[in-house]
């Protein structure tokens, strides 16, 4: 049976995880607000260029031509950098494992690193974003995978990262960025200036890099959804923990006092006999 001081330093114990689960909830509530508004901002202006792809689609498809259709396709693997945030990344990288067709893997993320190194599965390349990624962060991956399909070494791009659809759930999903079409733009377009391939060119890649780093925001804003919900879950607990911890030493406090009492009354009540 606990004792009070067993009791006591159980609760000294809950006491500072319950500290540190506040101040690392706090710290993720703070970043989940900032990314949230960036990414609402972001979505808006994704939105326009997504409209403007679908007008013109073949136009756009046929800017990154596919060089070698036999090349594998390339999958961009998108988790967190860190952990404590529930089973955000085991769901998505097990996800990726029944889907992979042995094609060519960017890992981006410190647990998809590790995730890749532990499997013993090879990698391209390997990036790092921030905890809030920029736009220019994600330039570097597009270039990257732009170069492996212009150099014949892939015939498609391919995103698998957790879909945000609230603060409370993520799907992991696999979506095509670019598939290299073969098909040439037809003659229809309207008048484009300087000339239309270098407008269509340029256009093509803004719209694609516009959409993976999209991509990126949601992979990063699940993840710290993830960290606060699995923060606030924590920090619940380990109150609950306390404030049982505290009744049931006060219930022993007391019933040690009753102890105390009734055995100083009883040797009273000897005496008085004596």
């Amino acid at each position: 049976m606990a004792t009070v001081q067993s009791l006591k330093k159980k609760l000294q114990t809950i006491r500072s995880t319950t500290k540190l689960t506040r101040a690392m909830k706090t710290a993720a509530t703070v970043k989940y607000s900032k990314l949230s508004g960036i990414y609402s901002e972001y979505e808006k202006y994704a939105d326009e260029y997504l409209r403007l792809y679908e007008a013109y689609r073949s136009e756009f498809d046929s800017a990154l031509p596919c060089i070698n259709p036999a090349a594998p396709c390339c999958y961009i693997v998108i988790t967190s950098n860190k952990g404590m945030c529930g089973s955000f990344n085991t769901e998505l990288l097990t996800f990726f494992s029944r889907i992979n067709e042995k094609g060519l893997i960017i890992s981006c993320g410190a647990k998809a690193d590790e995730y890749f190194e532990k499997k013993g599965i090879e990698t391209v390349r390997s990036f790092t974003f921030d905890d809030i990624p920029t736009y220019e962060q994600v330039g570097d991956l597009f270039g990257y995978v732009c170069s492996l399909v212009a150099q014949g070494k892939a015939s498609s791009v391919k995103t698998v990262y957790p879909e945000y659809v609230n603060m409370i759930k993520q799907i992991p999903v696999c979506k095509e960025l670019f598939s290299g079409s073969e098909e040439k733009a037809g003659d229809e377009a309207p008048l484009f200036v300087p000339d239309r391939e270098t407008v269509i060119k340029n256009t093509a890649e803004k719209i694609y890099r516009c959409v993976l780093y999209k991509r990126v925001l949601e992979a990063a804003l699940g993840a710290h959804a993830a960290t606060l919900t699995a923060m606030r879950s924590a920090y619940d607990t380990a109150c609950e923990y306390s404030a049982m911890l505290e009744t049931e030493m006060n219930r022993k406090r007391q019933s040690q006092v009753t102890a105390d009492v009734l055995e100083i009354a009883s040797e009273f009540t000897m005496k008085g006999d004596i």
